[in-house]
């Protein structure tokens, strides 16, 4: 049979016009994984003669639309269907592609043709899905160290375009990992980030039933967890007897560690060191003391362990065995911990003691031979109890001496041979013995105390003490001071140590403050202040002697009389101490002054014995006291009379200082005489001269008594002088408050009346200067209504008033006169000045607008 192009040309040649034909060659089964540009088939289009195509054939219906073929020209009339590779060829998707390809000739002649691809099935790798599906990349996987075995930390999917079973593998397979069929990825084993690896590389491979296979790359990293405890390592002190040694250990063997401690080590004093360690490194790691006490305390961050209280086992309620645990824990509390128990020891650290520490022994006369004079009771304090040991260190105990120790009892002490009171040896030695034992609680003393035994030999007091004399008297004068010595009373004891007495005043003394005090060994009386004749004239005193035996003391009394000796001590008192007295000039000699008469008093004289003076203030002996010795209330009288009118006599005011002296004795010279004194004030009032008058009438005169009694204390000054102050304040105030008013009032009466004056002697706008006319002006009132007055001068004229005239006998001019004062002026000079002073106001009115001329008026006030 022809081919077809061989009959298509047979065509041509004999001039008949066919439509385009296609030929398509090697259109074959295309394999899915063929590459991009394959030729899947030729296409050659033969056209009739004299014809052309209109452009290249095209693909236009395809079934799918989507498709990865296209048409290539090669040649003339020759076009190859080749591969783009977009979209892929897929068996699983499209297994068979319909494609049509039209042509078009210049005769408008349309030819098309179909080719079927059949695509066939290609066995292709699996491939992953997901973040696998990322080719080149490793996928980073973060899990803890924690995570148990068997967990699944990922998964791995993948799929198959044939969709054959697939198989999964890990690589290495060594690793903590394992993978199931459906690509689970779990843990294979437990993972310690501390001791292991701590990131994996893995390698997933899938692979499909014809071992075509895919890969994919993991890193697993593991995140470190507080999942250790910390380890702790302790070095552990023993302190026994004062010999260190040390104990280590580590929690990891979790034994309970026992040490011993002295008690009374210093506090503060270390007694463990640790260090702690954990194998997560996450740091925070701090030490921990738990204990039910407060005598041991941890540093939180050195480890070290102190005592914090002191340990002593003696103490009421001390636990003598201790128990604590260190604690070394992160900060998730995680902990290591070493259980302690701490056994205190006791050591000698309290010396004995004793029921008493100083004994005595009295023996009466005579101590027998093997008496137990002394049994010392001591006891140890510490913790197990010491024994105790006694030895003697001074005074006369032990091996031939006069006391010692009883054997096998050595806290016993007992006398060796028998001790007498009369005994010269026992008398040399005072009678008393002492000694002293040394009470220890260790062979090798350290801590020790001593107790002093006193032992005594004391007679027997058969006899009291007897006084030289039952009844004393004595004389004191009353002028004597402390430390007088009144006189001594004496006893004795026939006892022995013999006259061993001791003195005291018992009854007698009876005033407030003591007035006598005896010499406790030797019996002198002493004054300890100076008696008062006039309080108390006589002591009977009580005296009492008291012997030297403590246990049994004997007395005996004896009567004292003291008698005070009077003497002239006390100065007259007159009563009142000022007198005052008002009389007139005109009295004559030998009147008594207002009838006056002084009463004094003397408490150690009578009143016979007193004798007045004037003492100052008599001038010219006005006046006299009569009688002037010999009683107790003289007068006072006028000596000589008073003479004002001859112009000698000029005093009015006589101030009378009287002395009182208490030496008029009847016979012999008075010893020591006091004096005292009395004010007299005298007013002498002047009485104006009458004319002589036919007779005289004697007035009796008024004397003006004031009784003062001086209660003012030292300690009270401050009440005067308040009520001093207050008066000064007072009057202050109230003569501010008068000028003040007095002041107001002159103002205004002084304006009122310039405001007059000036309203009718001065014109408007006319000046007055006040002052000197150099002022510039300050001073210058202007009486303009819109201007305010600032400078107001008030000039105060003060006239004497004279209400009398009388002529001069001498010159014959008339006078004027104050009757009151007596002040005199010339009548005439008074009329040349009102002259005077009517020139100057005729010159003022003269010329009232010169401000040149300024009228100079003294200032005596000026208010603002």
């Amino acid at each position: 049979m022809l081919p077809v192009h061989f009959l298509l040309m047979l065509l041509a040649a004999s001039g008949v016009q066919g439509a385009p034909v296609f030929f398509v060659e090697n259109a074959n089964s295309l394999l899915e994984n063929a590459s991009d540009h394959t030729v899947v088939a030729m296409v050659t289009v033969s056209l009739s003669p004299h014809t052309s195509l209109v452009g290249d054939p095209v693909i236009l219906n395809a079934s799918p639309v989507v498709h990865p073929f296209v048409l290539a020209h090669r040649f003339s009339h020759r076009w190859d269907l080749i591969i783009t590779g977009v979209p892929k060829l897929d068996f699983e998707v499209v297994a068979l592609y319909s494609l049509t390809i039209y042509a078009k000739d210049s005769h408008e002649a349309i030819a098309s043709q179909t080719i079927f691809v059949q695509i066939e099935d290609v066995n292709e790798p699996p491939t992953f899905t997901g973040s696998l599906a990322q080719e080149d990349q490793v996928i980073e996987i973060y899990i803890t160290e924690d995570t148990a075995p068997g967990t699944i930390i990922y998964k791995a999917v993948a799929k198959d375009p044939e969709d054959a079973v697939l198989e999964y593998f890990i690589s290495p397979e060594s690793s903590s990992f394992i993978i199931d069929s459906t690509g689970a990825i779990s843990t294979a084993s437990a993972l310690d980030f501390e001791r292991g690896m701590r990131s994996f590389s893995l390698v997933i491979k899938v692979v499909d039933p014809g071992g075509l296979f895919a890969t994919g790359n993991l890193k697993i990293f593991l995140i470190n967890v507080n999942n250790k405890d910390p380890t702790l390592a302790c070095s552990l002190f023993n302190i026994e007897n004062g010999v260190l040694s040390v104990t280590s250990t580590n929690s990891t063997l979790h034994h309970n560690i026992n040490i011993t401690l002295d008690e009374e080590i210093p506090v503060g004093k270390m007694i463990a060191m640790c260090q702690a360690a954990d194998e997560d490194n996450l740091g925070g790691l701090t030490f921990e003391l738990e204990t039910v006490d407060d005598y041991f305390a941890v540093d939180k961050e050195k480890g070290t362990v102190v005592t914090t209280t002191r340990l002593d086992v003696e103490k009421a309620g001390f636990a003598s065995v201790l128990s604590f645990s260190i604690k070394a824990c992160d900060s998730d509390q995680r902990c290591a911990t070493i259980p302690v128990t701490t056994y205190i020891h006791g050591i000698n650290d309290n010396a004995p003691f004793c029921d008493q520490y100083l004994i005595r022994y009295t023996g009466k006369e005579e101590i027998a031979k093997d008496t137990i004079i002394a049994k010392l009771t001591c006891q140890d304090l510490d913790k197990p109890p010491d024994t105790v040991h006694y030895a003697p260190i001074s005074g006369p105990v032990g091996s031939g001496q006069l006391f010692e120790q009883v054997p096998n009892a050595d806290n016993f002490i007992q006398v060796t041979k028998e001790l007498d009171y009369e005994n010269p040896e026992v008398v040399a030695a005072g009678h008393i013995y002492e000694m002293m034992i040394s009470v220890f609680d260790d062979l090798h003393p350290s801590q020790t105390v001593t107790v002093t035994i006193l032992v005594e030999i004391a007679p027997d007091n058969d006899f009291s003490p007897k006084f030289q004399a039952s009844h004393y008297a004595f004389s004191v004068p009353e002028t004597s001071g402390a430390f007088y010595k009144v006189g001594q009373v004496t006893a004795i004891d026939e006892d022995y140590p013999p006259n061993c007495l001791t003195y005291k005043i018992i009854n007698g003394d009876i005033q407030a403050v003591k007035r006598f005090w005896i010499d406790p060994l030797s019996g002198v009386i002493e004054l300890t202040s100076q008696p008062d004749f006039e309080s108390v004239r006589q002591y009977n005193l009580t005296v009492q002697a008291v012997d030297c035996d403590r246990s049994h003391p004997q007395t005996a009394v004896a009567t004292v009389t003291v008698n005070i000796e009077d003497e002239n001590d006390e100065a007259p008192v007159c009563i009142p101490y000022l007198y005052k007295a008002v009389i007139s000039d005109d009295v004559v000699a030998g009147t008594n002054v207002n009838g006056l008469k002084l009463n004094c008093h003397d408490r150690d004289s009578h009143d016979f014995e007193m004798r007045f003076e004037m003492a100052s203030g008599n001038e010219n002996l006005h006046f006299q006291l009569d009688p002037s010795r010999g009683t107790n209330t003289p007068k006072l009288i006028v000596k000589n009379p008073f003479n004002f009118e001859s112009g000698a006599e000029q005093q009015q005011q006589y101030h009378l200082v009287v002395h009182v002296i208490d030496d008029n004795l009847k016979s012999g010279k008075a010893i020591k005489p006091k004096t005292g004194t009395a004010v007299i004030d005298v007013y002498v009032r002047r009485i104006s001269t009458p004319p002589p008058p036919t007779h005289s009438e004697q007035r009796k005169g008024l004397t003006v008594v004031y009784t003062a009694v001086n209660t003012y204390k030292t300690s009270d000054w401050y009440i005067p002088f308040i009520l001093a102050l207050t008066a000064v304040i007072f009057i202050g105030l109230f003569s501010w408050m008068c000028f003040l008013f007095w002041r107001y009032g002159n103002i205004k009466s002084c304006s009122q009346k310039l405001a007059k004056e000036d309203s009718k002697l001065k014109p408007k706008r006319m000046k007055y200067v006040v002052g000197d006319r150099n002022q510039k002006g300050k001073n210058v009132i202007t009486e303009t209504r819109n201007k305010k007055r600032e400078v107001l001068t008030e000039t105060t004229v003060y006239e004497t008033v004279f209400d009398g005239e009388a002529i001069d006998p001498v010159s014959g001019n008339v006078y004027a006169y104050n009757s009151r004062t007596g002040a005199r002026k010339w009548k005439a000079l008074i009329e040349h000045q009102e002259e005077f002073f009517g020139n100057i106001y005729s010159l003022s009115e003269a010329h009232p607008l010169r401000e040149s001329t300024s009228l100079k008026i003294p200032v005596q006030q000026q208010f603002l």
